[in-house]
């Protein structure tokens, strides 16, 4: 590491030191960027295929392990839920942040949207862990498909809605 990488040398001569931790907030605010622009996209493209609003969303943020276990009985499919959600967890917290800038109308049609997908899975006689599945697949833009980033921002978007109680089943206490 050169000696500016360390210490950077200002207009008047002095030293800033914490240039280099300066150096590496800046490369996480690129990378939250990056992520936030294919969040942009994503949203782009559901809201591009939206049909009517039909529900209000629920903003109150629930216990997980209750609501995976009341829709997901087997134990390996619960596992298998708390994987999708650990490794898309710090992409919700965008996912909301995300959501919550749009117009009360955009939101309520993003949650009326899922909300019919998710029903309509479920009238199909999907079992729940096909319903999650099926509607990662059907969220994903399509030459996307093979790309990690999208695959697991994709998930953290359907999670969004798993977790506000806008699909699957409710616990007692969002009832």
């Amino acid at each position: 590491m050169d000696e500016l990488s360390q210490k950077q040398k200002g207009g008047d001569n002095s030293t800033n030191i914490q240039a280099g931790r300066d150096a590496t907030f800046i490369n996480i605010a690129k990378s939250d960027e990056k992520d936030f622009g294919r969040i942009d996209e994503i949203f782009k493209s559901v809201i591009k295929s939206l049909g009517s609003s039909e529900t209000q969303p629920d903003k109150e943020h629930i216990n997980l392990s209750k609501k995976i276990g009341i829709n997901f009985k087997d134990e390996e499919e619960c596992r298998r839920v708390q994987e999708y959600f650990k490794y898309a967890y710090t992409k919700i917290a965008l996912i909301e942040k995300r959501i919550q800038e749009e117009d009360s109308e955009v939101q309520n049609d993003l949650h009326g949207h899922l909300f019919q997908r998710y029903n309509s899975l479920k009238d199909r006689g999907l079992n729940n862990l096909q319903i999650l599945e099926e509607l990662f697949s059907q969220f994903i833009i399509p030459n996307k498909k093979d790309n990690a980033e999208y695959t697991n921002l994709i998930r953290a978007f359907i999670l969004f809605f798993f977790d506000d109680c806008t699909i699957f089943e409710k616990t007692e206490s969002e009832k």
